[in-house]
């Protein structure tokens, strides 16, 4: 799920590229660089313009994109809205990346390494507040708490994420926490979340049909040698089993019991 966020962090646990990962993962296989896309979540800048959109993004504005990963976002954020966006990710190799983007494109944005659950800015120092497809690997109460504490009064918090259908059997969902060690939420979970944690009235946005999209577009960047060369990389890192437990993983994310969605509120 892209450079946003490459490092996640859950209670006692980090997944980390300077830390390794002994498990296998699509997250982990994520953070070798084999799966070197632009963008690796469902929907691509496109929705992170959308997202923009919702946030009220506009000129001048200032944005804060948290783990803001490799940076792509950020920049075309800035270079989009012509806004002052800073950029915050737990891992220093991924805001070295980011800021070296940032400089050969020649856009407004800053990057920091910081915790999610304990951002490193003042109170209401920003207008929008986003995080994309990373929330479901955090403590999710307290980095969103974390979000809106550092929005101004009158600012947007906004998150892309994955999302379970409310179909969704209860199996499936602890499974998903085992092999990824994230825990999406509904839609309705979602803003449930929002709303218990000050944002009522949080808007939805279904947007499940970017999943199926997304792993036919993945698959064909990488091409049969693309492939072959990551299957390669998990045979050799993990073994069968580990090939195995990806795909698991992969059947699970293409599923119909999942979803992916926006979610956007006002603070007020």
């Amino acid at each position: 799920m892209e450079g946003q966020g490459i490092q996640r962090l859950n209670e006692g646990y980090s997944i980390a590229m300077d830390h390794g990962q002994q498990t296998a993962s699509l997250e982990s296989l994520v953070e070798s660089g084999e799966l070197n896309f632009p963008t690796l979540h469902p929907g691509g800048l496109e929705l992170t313009r959308e997202l923009g959109e919702l946030c009220r993004i506009g000129e001048g504005a200032r944005v804060l994109d948290v783990c803001s990963g490799t940076g792509e976002s950020a920049c075309f954020l800035a270079g989009h809205f012509h806004c002052h966006v800073t950029g915050v990710d737990a891992t220093a190799r991924m805001v070295e990346r980011a800021a070296d983007r940032a400089r050969t494109r020649g856009v407004e944005a800053k990057f920091h390494t910081g915790d999610a659950h304990q951002l490193p800015f003042a109170d209401e120092s920003f207008d929008a507040v986003i995080c994309e497809c990373t929330l479901c690997f955090l403590q999710k109460e307290k980095a969103l708490g974390e979000m809106i504490r550092v929005a101004r009064h009158g600012g947007w918090v906004g998150i892309h994420d994955l999302c379970w259908q409310e179909t969704a059997p209860t199996f499936l969902r602890e499974r998903l926490r085992v092999l990824e060690t994230e825990d999406p939420e509904t839609l309705r979970g979602w803003q449930g979340l929002f709303s218990r944690m000050g944002l009522p009235g949080a808007m939805v946005v279904d947007r499940s049909f970017l999943i199926a999209e997304w792993t036919q577009q993945a698959r064909a960047a990488l091409g049969l040698a693309g492939q072959c060369r990551v299957l390669w990389h998990v045979l050799r890192r993990w073994g069968l089993a580990g090939y195995r437990r990806i795909r698991e993983s992969e059947r699970i994310f293409s599923s119909p019991e999942m979803g992916y969605g926006i979610i956007v509120a006002q603070k007020a």
